[in-house]
C-alpha cells in the first residue's frame, strides 16, 4: 500500500516527465526561436523535487495537532 507522502511524490514525478520531455523534444526540432535549452531541467527539478517536498510539508502541518 502507498502511503500518502509516496503517492504525491509519484505523481509529481509524472507531471514533472509529462511538462518537460514534450518540451525537450520541441526544443530539439524547432528551428525558430525556441524556449532555453535549460527549462525542461528546469521543470524537472521544480515540478519533480521541489514542488513535492512543499506539499508534503503543507500536509504533514494540517494533519499535526
Amino acid at each position: 500500500m502507498l502511503s500518502r507522502e509516496n503517492t504525491v511524490i509519484i505523481t509529481f514525478i509524472a507531471l514533472a516527465m509529462v511538462l518537460s520531455l514534450p518540451l525537450a523534444g520541441l526544443i530539439r526540432f524547432l528551428d525558430g526561436p525556441t524556449p532555453p535549452k535549460w527549462l525542461p531541467y528546469v521543470i524537472l527539478i521544480g515540478v519533480g523535487v521541489i514542488a513535492p517536498i512543499l506539499v508534503n510539508e503543507h500536509l504533514n502541518t494540517i494533519e499535526s495537532p
